[in-house]
């Protein structure tokens, strides 16, 4: 039984998240103590429920502690099998950590599809089009394959969201990982979206303003406007950077009170503070890297605009269940970074 210290580092619901898949994919059982014991609602909270809820479908795995506030759980899977499953969370918690949760697991064990019900535009989770458009491609090189569809938006606080998953077996890869900035292109995509129950014109505004503050600085921007049906009103601007296998994305929230040009204006903020740095990964992608690179164990190298503290946590858990995955960090927290493995000797 691996224990596992759920108020280490970053202390948050990833250390479940990860420790989650990675019992499921290597048939080690877990313990988990103190469980976000240091954020200000403790505990297991509905969206944490639910990706352990949806570990256990699709696993057969022995349970115990799994319900809302709890601080310990203890996880004991089955083999992995693949299917057509539906996670509904109930709240606007994030779809996208229910996906991140089952998704590499259900590949390695062949084909799957998800259907997923909850937040799929809100704080401190990847959007729908940073899985989409940043996350499915990259990991594409590593021989995971997801196709995701936006059936419906879901914003704070009501949720209702639907995306749809179609996972494709693992193909088994040798080739060597490699993401390594600068970028050279000056293409930039803008996606402003607005809820069909809120002035057009907000949309509008959040691209001009996007467009305006990227064109000074001399980049191109490739703007597309949507018009999003959901159950909560919401607005957001997704800023996007591609070139050959490198992909980064920054999204900003609406929210009342909120002008449509301070929206605009956070995304593109992050993505001029990614760019400066001339790194290929976003400092999200790169905690998000480390298990699918974990899993397939070829040699990899990847730079990365800043190491956080969600990087280091993530890379803590997975030791935890593979002990020689000891890629070699150059950088500190809050740094730009490179990490290197050797792979598989």
């Amino acid at each position: 039984m691996i224990r596992i210290d759920g108020s280490y580092g970053e202390g948050g619901g990833q250390i479940l998240r990860t420790a989650l898949t990675l019992s499921m994919l290597t048939q080690k059982s877990f313990e988990l103590v103190n469980i976000r014991a240091k954020r200000p609602k403790p505990g297991l909270r509905p969206q944490h429920l639910t990706c352990v809820k949806a570990a256990q479908k699709i696993s057969g795995a022995e349970v115990e502690g799994a319900r809302v506030g709890s601080l310990y759980l203890s996880f004991h899977p089955k083999k992995v099998k693949p299917g057509s499953y539906h996670f509904d969370i109930g709240t606007a918690g994030a779809t996208a950590l229910v996906f991140q949760t089952v998704g590499l697991a259900l590949a390695c064990a062949g084909a799957s599809e998800l259907l997923l019900k909850g937040g799929t535009h809100v704080p401190y989770a990847p959007c729908y089009h940073y899985l989409a458009e940043v996350y499915a491609p990259i990991l594409e090189q590593l021989g995971f394959s997801f196709a995701f569809e936006l059936r419906r938006y879901g914003f704070y606080p009501a949720g209702g969201g639907e995306v749809v998953v179609k996972i494709a077996p693992q193909k088994e890869i040798s080739e060597p990982f490699e993401l390594c900035g600068p970028y050279k292109t000056k293409k930039v995509k803008v996606l402003s979206v607005v809820t069909e129950d809120l002035p057009s014109h907000i949309r509008t505004r959040q691209a001009k303003a996007a467009s305006e503050i990227l064109a000074e600085k001399g980049f191109e921007p490739e703007v597309k406007l949507e018009k999003a049906w959901a159950k909560s009103p919401g607005t957001v601007v997704f800023v996007a950077i591609s070139e050959g296998a490198k992909r980064a994305g920054f999204f900003s929230l609406g929210k009342k009170g909120k002008p449509a040009e301070k929206v605009a204006e956070e995304a593109v903020f992050a993505f001029f503070e990614f760019y400066k740095t001339q790194k290929a990964v976003d400092p999200y992608l790169a905690d998000q890297l480390l298990l699918p690179l974990a899993i397939t164990r070829v040699p990899f190298c990847f730079d990365t605009s800043r190491l956080t503290r969600h990087f280091f946590t993530n890379l803590w858990v997975i030791k935890h269940f593979i002990p020689d995955f000891s890629p070699e960090v150059g950088g500190d927290l809050d740094t730009p970074g490179i990490v290197s493995f050797l792979g598989t000797v």
